[in-house]
């Protein structure tokens, strides 16, 4: 799942502060995104990738997925924060996490409560 930010500043920064930002300091007057809007956009991109998806299975879309996603080489413990460390090297044909760990190689971390703890870095099976 994902979900965005559009008007509330706080606990991080929204996309409207963007806006508000790039318009200072490139002197644009880009308006405001409403979350209607945000929402059509959104869902007209997710349908064009629905597509490229169906007709061309994961590797029609994981490269763009990447261009993106920030979490490719990113070092996390396992199980705890003393746990073994690996690093997370993408995701499988079915969605779930990938991560590598020295001497093990790459396995998939499974939807099987776990939870991902960006801040800590720590994979944690519940």
């Amino acid at each position: 799942g994902f979900g965005f930010n559009v008007n509330n500043s706080n606990p991080t920064i929204c996309i409207n502060d963007l806006i508000a930002k790039l318009n200072r300091e490139e002197g644009t007057e880009l308006k405001p995104l409403s979350a209607d809007c945000l929402i059509a956009r959104t869902v007209t991109v997710l349908e064009r990738l629905t597509e490229v998806f169906q007709e061309k299975g994961p590797n029609g879309v994981l490269p763009q997925y990447y261009k993106y996603w920030v979490h490719s080489g990113k070092q996390v413990r396992l199980r705890s924060e003393e746990g073994p460390l690996a690093w997370i090297v993408g995701v499988d044909d079915c969605g779930y996490l990938q991560v590598h760990q020295e001497g093990k190689g790459v396995e998939s971390v499974h939807p099987d409560g776990n939870s991902f703890d960006m801040l800590r870095n720590l994979i944690v099976p519940k």
